[in-house]
């Protein structure tokens, strides 16, 4: 048949055993609308390189790709976002689970395309075939494979799920519909995505098809984490293989993995600050502020576990952007900086985000090497807890002559490996702390290793956040509060960091 005929005769029908007529419509008038509104990309905020990989995958005529996982591990959003991400292809959703109509309320953002089942004028988005197979013979789903298969136009077959589809057959019944789908796949221009509830029931099919994903969900700390893993994707290379996804608003979104580090040092900006409201504090991230309750109070004392997985970089970064949104709100800042860098480094690269004038005049670092030349910023200490504190208490009294409300940021391992685990619980301290909240700051304590000092600032915090990294994603979550887990996501669109977060449902 000659696909630059656009006639009603190019429309290849289907028949299901209802009595329903549905059609693998030509490619021709979807092609030149596709033209109009330019070419479709795939979303890239579906984990790029993973999700992009599947899709290039897909693309590949003849490809088979078996998804499973157990009951509500997201097979089906999975399977209807590969579909909603591929472009200039025919799909079909094949269902032997839920009727269309029952996908509305699941997925809303598939609306248009039930409408059009429905029999209403609204234009299909992505789905031209939403097939009910239900209550269809197994013969008859072997026909339809076939025709489409006959008809030679490039197509992604979405069959959900293969034990619904098998479960009036018998063994030759099942062979033949194996036989139907992944026979004569290249020449055919059909790739096939089939959803398995049981991987033990499709053990055999792992041996023939061309690439295995698996969906799981677990726990970490009384938190559900969803992970995606890529067993087999033959013909491709796979440099991430696990990742951690999202079922928010019914959409399938994988969280970046691994360390994100754009080249922003070329081009850096001042941050703009996320204003602080009445009476609090913003950590520079709308969606952090969003998880604490929409802002810290001021006088509050938060503490960050970091695990040791996270990268000190990923660490400094976000903290640089907690940094640079106090600053630039004209508020003092005393940093005691982690062991993994000086005091000059730390200095560097904040002053990208606010500027060398306001690190002299606001911003005072702690600084444990005398050998240093002097700088305005620089606060050099002797290692000596009492001579330190009067050093400090010095210092901070000089900053607070320009706002009342300081930040204190500090590095409560590098504080214990410099004066000692003991020491760490004299008066001076626990003054300090006292001062800090009749003074109305924000104490921010960052924490790698357990320690005393750790202990008994956590009898006393107003907030507990932990960040680790979780099959190769950042992730924070609330302890005091309670929080769900989150997906953190580092960008330098705006040349200076900016911190999303993604909720894990």
């Amino acid at each position: 048949m000659d696909e630059g005929n656009n006639s009603s005769m190019d429309l290849l029908p289907f028949r299901l055993c209802c009595g329903l007529e549905l059609s693998v419509a030509h490619e021709g008038s979807q092609q030149e609308a596709a033209m109009e509104r330019g070419p479709v990309q795939a979303d890239t905020s579906l984990g790029s390189v993973m999700f992009d990989l599947i899709l290039k995958f897909l693309q590949t005529p003849g490809q088979v790709l078996l998804v499973q996982g157990p009951p509500g591990s997201g097979k089906t959003t999975f399977a209807l976002e590969i579909l909603n991400s591929l472009d200039e292809t025919h799909k079909i959703y094949a269902s032997s689970r839920v009727a269309p109509t029952r996908l509305r309320q699941h997925f809303p953002w598939i609306d248009e395309v039930i409408d059009t089942m429905s029999g209403r004028t609204a234009r299909a988005s992505w789905i031209d075939e939403l097939h009910d197979l239900r209550r269809v013979e197994p013969d008859t789903i072997f026909n339809q494979v076939l025709r489409l298969k006959h008809s030679k136009q490039r197509a992604v077959l979405v069959v959900d799920s293969w034990e619904g589809a098998i479960r009036n057959t018998n063994d030759e019944g099942r062979k033949m519909l194996e036989s139907a789908l992944l026979s004569e796949l290249d020449e055919s221009k059909v790739s096939i995505v089939i959803v398995v509830e049981d991987s033990k029931k499709a053990r055999d099919l792992g041996y023939l098809v061309d690439g295995i994903i698996t969906l799981d969900q677990s726990e970490l700390d009384g938190r559900r984490v969803r992970t995606i893993a890529m067993n087999k994707l033959r013909g491709f290379s796979v440099p991430t293989k696990r990742g951690i996804f999202s079922l928010d608003k019914a959409r399938f979104t994988i969280l970046s993995n691994g360390l994100r580090q754009p080249e922003y040092d070329s081009h850096p900006k001042p941050l703009e600050p996320v204003l602080h409201p009445s009476g609090g504090f913003s950590l520079g991230s709308r969606d952090m502020d969003q998880m604490l309750g929409g802002s810290i109070p001021r006088g509050s004392f938060l503490l960050v576990d970091v695990d040791s997985s996270v990268s000190p970089l990923e660490i400094r970064t976000i903290l640089n952007m907690m940094r640079a949104n106090f600053i630039n709100q004209n508020g003092p800042c005393v940093i005691v900086p982690t062991a993994a860098y000086s005091s000059d480094t730390v200095a560097e690269s904040l002053s990208k985000y606010v500027g060398w004038e306001a690190i002299d005049e606001r911003v005072r670092i702690l600084e444990y090497n005398q050998s240093l030349a002097p700088k305005k910023w620089r606060l050099v200490m002797k290692s000596n807890l009492s001579e330190d504190v009067k050093t400090f208490a010095h210092a901070w009294n000089e900053l607070a002559k320009i706002s009342p409300h300081s930040m204190l940021d500090i590095n409560v391992d590098k504080a214990v490996q410099v004066y000692g685990r003991d020491e760490l619980s004299v008066p001076g301290l626990t003054e300090l702390g006292a001062n800090m909240r009749d003074t109305e700051g924000l104490n921010l304590a960052i924490a790698s290793t357990d320690s005393k000092l750790r202990d008994q600032w956590l009898s006393v915090v107003d907030y507990h956040l932990k960040i680790k990294n979780a099959d190769g994603s950042l992730v924070m979550y609330g302890v005091k509060p309670f929080t769900p887990l989150y997906g953190v996501h580092l960008n330098f669109d705006k040349g200076y960091p900016v911190l999303n977060l993604t909720q894990i449902v």
